[in-house]
């Protein structure tokens, strides 16, 4: 079980914010402060879709750290630790006990390195009787280490664990068949399964939890949807209502005070949309905020809200909910803008015909950000959204370069498996590297390629004559409409589209064009650059090991 014990002195980085926080008007300030509530007024939603017990477990961690009866003042953590040791607990064991509420990421289970003993000791010697009361009831979950299957997030069809399929039966576990189905009858339905749950009520009844602040049906929605499969498998599908309600109920009550906090009209309108959608529950008015979003270019304070990436979904249909609220850094974002100037240029150098690229390449946005607050159950180093295929193609996508979390460095960062005769210029260039692998990766990676559609009025976006390059006959097979990439892809949806983003970087790493545009024109800089691009993928590939499940035999992480 040592694979599941949480890392030893994990990094830890802080983000640097000050400066850009200070050039903000105070009106800039306050809508920043209510996007930020908004953001983390949905936090406890990742939790539930990630685990029953992780509310539970963050409620002690909240509760140990907090000043008693201070209402959210943090605790005098050397007098924490001085209670500790007096009641016979090592400066180690104590060490281990904040190693393991500082950890969060990952696709397992992590257990305390320190015995159950000396974290009793710990939260005991505090005398904070409503951390010792939530830590009574959790630490059998704390330390529970059965069944294995358990311990890793996935199908629970297959016994593993996902929030986003809650089980209060064990006899009543939805299968692979069924949630195939389920997604297949909504996507013909027009209902999106991004922000829903899906649970067995019964043998023949299925449930797809709406995450909603209200407790009616979108008029568009049906209230029960047939299934079409053999007669011991579920054959209807109930549509509910509510779920998350009290959650984005709070995050429409920020959104509202941000919009009252902006005077831009577009943004108005898309705060409108976004509320509008965590209020009734149906994606399509997230979609129209997010067409508003593409339009909001070149905003001081950057936002993005809502149920976002499918990467923990383990049939990949259905999204965590996340948000950002980021300070445009301006002199960093003039370098992503002559990118973006030269991209439908730089789109041809890529290894595939103009057939399978984009008719016309929406010009996006693309800026350098510093994070002010970030509610995600894992902070990435660049963003390409939205993930709406037909928004996208239509609209036009936005990149970001998160500025503040490529250069957030932990103290004293070991560089594992680098020669140490290479140590020395690895530090050096890795950075450098990085930014350009991520402009590539975002802009030119998930910005580009063609989704072959059959629109709704029975039309195609590509001509069906096109060939299939890979079997040389006519292209045979499209995405119908209510179809998206990651319901018929599935599992695997997100980790083969980063693995074609991070294709394409590495692909770039050696064109002239984009390596001017930062800065390395002499020929021993673009050596350099484009060496150590790859050894910084060949590194983090080899890292990435470590969210590899053997008892699964999964890999844990979409980006790794």
């Amino acid at each position: 079980m040592s694979q599941y014990l949480c890392d030893a002195n994990p990094p830890v980085c802080s983000l640097a914010i000050t400066e850009a926080w200070a050039g903000l008007t105070n009106d800039e300030k306050l809508y920043t402060h209510h996007l930020s509530r908004a953001c983390w007024a949905g936090a406890r939603i990742i939790m539930a879709q990630t685990s029953p017990q992780a509310e539970p477990i963050f409620d002690f961690i909240i509760a140990f750290f907090e000043k008693e009866g201070a209402n959210g003042k943090l605790a005098d953590l050397e007098a924490l630790k001085q209670k500790a040791v007096g009641a016979g607990v090592k400066e180690e064991e104590w060490n281990e006990v904040v190693e393991y509420c500082a950890q969060s990421f990952g696709a397992t289970k992590f257990i305390p390195r320190v015995a159950e003993s000396a974290f009793t000791k710990v939260v005991h010697a505090s005398s904070n009787s409503r951390a010792i009361q939530l830590y009574n009831a959790a630490k059998d979950f704390i330390y529970s280490t059965s069944p294995t299957a358990l311990l890793s997030l996935g199908k629970p069809s297959a016994g593993h664990l996902s929030g986003y399929y809650p089980i209060t039966d064990s006899k009543l576990v939805p299968v692979d068949e069924e949630i195939d189905e389920v997604q297949r009858v909504c996507d013909a339905a027009g209902v999106s399964t991004l922000n829903t749950r899906l649970s067995k009520k019964s043998a023949s009844e299925l449930i797809l939890h709406i995450a909603s602040a209200s407790s009616s049906l979108p008029a568009s929605f049906p209230q029960t949807i047939p299934l079409t499969l053999p007669t011991h498998f579920a054959q209807t599908l109930l549509l509910e209502p509510g779920d998350f309600s009290s959650h984005l109920t709070a995050v429409n009550a920020s959104l509202a005070k941000a919009a009252e906090a902006t005077t831009d009209e577009n943004r108005r309108g898309m705060l409108r949309d976004y509320q509008k959608s965590f209020d009734a529950g149906d994606v399509e008015d997230h979609k129209e905020g997010s067409r508003k979003w593409v339009k909001d270019v070149g905003p001081v304070v950057e936002n993005y809200i809502g149920f976002i990436e499918s990467y923990q979904d383990p049939y990949g249909g259905r999204a965590e909910w996340e948000g950002f609220v980021a300070v445009v850094n301006k002199e960093q974002s003039k370098k992503f803008n002559t990118l973006v100037d030269q991209a439908s240029t730089l789109i041809k150098d890529l290894p595939w015909g103009k057939d399978f690229e984009v008719t016309t390449f929406q010009r996006p946005d693309f800026t350098s950000l510093e994070i002010v607050s970030f509610c995600t159950g894992g902070i990435p180093a660049g963003i390409n959204i939205p993930n709406y295929h037909d928004v996208r193609e239509h609209d036009g996508f936005k990149n970001v370069s998160l500025s503040n979390i490529l250069s957030a460095k932990a103290a004293g960062e070991q560089f594992t498996f680098i020669a140490p005769e290479e140590i020395e210029a690895y530090e050096k260039w890795e950075g450098k590297a990085f930014e350009v692998q991520v402009a590539n990766h975002e802009l030119l990676g998930h910005g580009t390629g063609k989704l072959l559609q059959e629109l709704p009025d029975g039309t195609f976006n590509f001509d069906r004559s096109l060939i299939n390059p890979l079997t040389g006959k006519v292209v045979d097979s499209w995405y119908k409409p209510g179809e998206t990439y990651g319901s018929k892809v599935g599992p695997v949806s997100s980790s083969m589209e980063e693995c074609r983003a991070e294709a394409v970087a590495l692909y770039l790493a050696s064109n002239r064009e984009i390596l001017k545009i930062f800065k390395f024109e002499t020929d021993e800089d673009a050596d350099q650059l484009l060496y150590f691009t790859f050894l910084v993928m060949a590194r983090a590939g080899v890292r990435a090991l470590e969210w590899y499940d053997p008892t699964t035999k999964k890999h844990g992480q979409a980006h790794m």
